[in-house]
């Protein structure tokens, strides 16, 4: 709809963010977020979701959640005020909720009520648990020779004093989907059954739909609230009733993959995660983070730029991670240069990761050995003559020697730089996510040595040492594994080429022969 005129500006985007997994939620839904003043937001949303808004948006928790006491509406009423008065403020507010907002969310209400104070809306839709929840748990809500309706119903009210007609539901057949019904789960079954439908109709019960955590019970009306009661399943859980739950056999995806279920602790910068852990998580892993490496530019630039102004004179640039590959060019382009400038140099990357990071500033590197890893760089070398060569190796102030010490003992002069400093967090900036502290995180991965270092840092080494030996630990070269031995522990997961899709591959092939075994 377009916005109605409005003196302030102000207006109001209520936006459907889906049932949990934050991939389901729309590009326009997240437009929005990205230009709000303001977020209203639901409970049970995941909270990368806010992190799409800016940094100066407010964001204030809405605590709508499916189940709540009787006071509900006055709560209800005070939240449609709040939404009101932002907007009159001049503000652009989003109202984040759960699912889609039309679909037992109460945005109706939210819509009314603006409408009536003459605020400009616009409703977003969202992909609702009624679709997502059932596919993610392998369920078709319709399929060819077993059901050709869907019915939506709300389950949070006793079956007894409902409004909701369970014997004309029973009647109806097709397939039923219960939002909000666990704790009324044994009458709603019962009352189905009194009103005809079989006991031995096929039943679900899907606990933390579309989410890493989540969990599907099968069973029929009969047995569906002893199966329930007997693995102690509580809110947030969708049920769904009819033939077509039997389909789950066949078209399970989401919990089988080989990841499902285990907590993964990353520990790179903030910068560098999302790739690791959009990875992760394509394999099912739940992925915290805790940010260890703290990037910044050299303390004493003048070496670094003193190579940049005599690249003409080297004749190998060696790029060892795509860090440096930033901290190179960022200052070159400053300086009012670009690719061109490495015209008369040959390039080296350390691995793919590099090589892709040069290929974003335009240059495509000449050398990339097939082992990603500084030993397999000094052997890539091997066939070239370097004797009298000059060398630039732009790299972290920790940056290893062994290959500096392999191209001088076949003639070459290097030069190592340092292009960016790679320092630990201040402790008491670090968030350790309570899965850590409760040592119920399956896999710690570590990208570099650093990160090991910085991990002790953060944690005091006892701290360390204990969560370690709890959780197995995934480290990405020989390098970063060296430091791990250096502790006194064993790196249980370790890739034979060092990148993150093969640090990610080695994960899930451990997992799965976990599964296996």
């Amino acid at each position: 709809m377009e916005h109605l005129p409005h003196a302030t500006g102000g207006c109001v985007y209520i936006v459907g963010a889906g049932p949990g997994d934050p991939g389901l939620l729309t590009t326009k839904g997240a437009r929005f977020l990205s230009e709000a003043d303001v977020v209203f937001y639901d409970d049970l949303l995941d909270p990368r979701l806010l992190e799409l808004a800016p940094g100066t948006c407010e964001r204030v928790y809405a605590g709508h959640r499916g189940g709540r006491p009787a006071d509900s509406t006055r709560r209800q009423d005070e939240l449609n005020q709040q939404l009101v008065e932002a907007a009159r403020a001049g503000r652009r507010v989003v109202r984040l909720k759960g699912g889609d907002p039309y679909v037992f969310g109460r945005g109706g209400e939210e819509a009314i009520a603006l409408r009536d104070a003459g605020i400009p809306f616009e409703v977003v839709p969202g992909v609702s648990a009624a679709m997502a929840v059932p596919a993610y748990a392998g369920i078709p809500l319709t399929h060819r020779g077993l059901s050709q309706t869907a019915t939506l119903v709300t389950g949070h009210e006793d079956p007894e004093a409902t409004e909701v007609d369970w014997a004309a539901l029973a009647k109806l057949g097709g397939t039923l989907v219960i939002f909000m019904g666990s704790r009324n789960a044994g009458a709603i079954a019962k009352a189905l059954v009194a009103g005809g439908r079989q006991a031995e109709t096929p039943a679900a019960a899907i606990q933390w739909g579309t989410r890493p955590q989540q969990h599907t019970l099968l069973a029929t009306l009969g047995t569906l609230e002893d199966r329930m009661s007997e693995a102690d399943l509580r809110s947030p859980i969708l049920m769904v009733v009819g033939d077509v739950v039997e389909q789950r056999e066949a078209l399970e995806w989401f919990e089988g993959r080989s990841l499902f279920g285990r907590r993964v602790l990353i520990t790179r910068s903030r910068e560098q995660s999302r790739p690791l852990r959009l990875m992760l998580e394509a394999e099912g892993g739940e992925v915290f983070e805790l940010p260890l490496l703290h990037l910044t530019g050299p303390e004493n630039p003048a070496p670094l730029e003193t190579a940049l102004s005599e690249l003409e004179h080297y004749g190998w640039v060696v790029f060892t991670s795509p860090n440096a590959v930033r901290f190179f060019f960022d200052p070159l382009q400053e300086s009012g240069r670009d690719a061109r400038a490495l015209g008369h140099c040959r390039v080296a990357a350390i691995g793919s990761a590099t090589a892709s990071r040069l290929g974003e500033v335009g240059i495509v590197p000449d050398l990339t050995p097939t082992s990603h890893s500084a030993a397999g760089l000094a052997e890539a070398f091997a066939q070239i003559d370097l004797e009298g060569a000059r060398v630039l190796i732009p790299s972290s102030a920790l940056g290893a020697t062994e290959l500096d010490q392999e191209l001088e003992r076949r003639g070459a002069t290097v030069a190592r730089v340092t292009a960016y400093e790679n320092l630990p967090p201040v402790p008491e900036s670090v968030s350790i996510p309570e899965e850590l502290t409760d040592d119920a995180i399956d896999c710690v991965v570590f990208a570099s040595p650093s990160a090991v270092d910085h991990f002790c840092t953060v944690l005091g080494r006892a701290h360390a040492l204990q969560h370690l030996e709890k959780a197995d630990i995934a480290v990405i070269g020989p390098t970063t594994a060296g430091a791990i031995i250096d502790l006194g522990l064993k790196p249980e997961i370790q890739p034979a080429s060092s990148s993150v899709e093969d640090l990610v591959a080695a994960i899930s092939a451990h997992y799965r022969q976990i599964e296996q075994a």
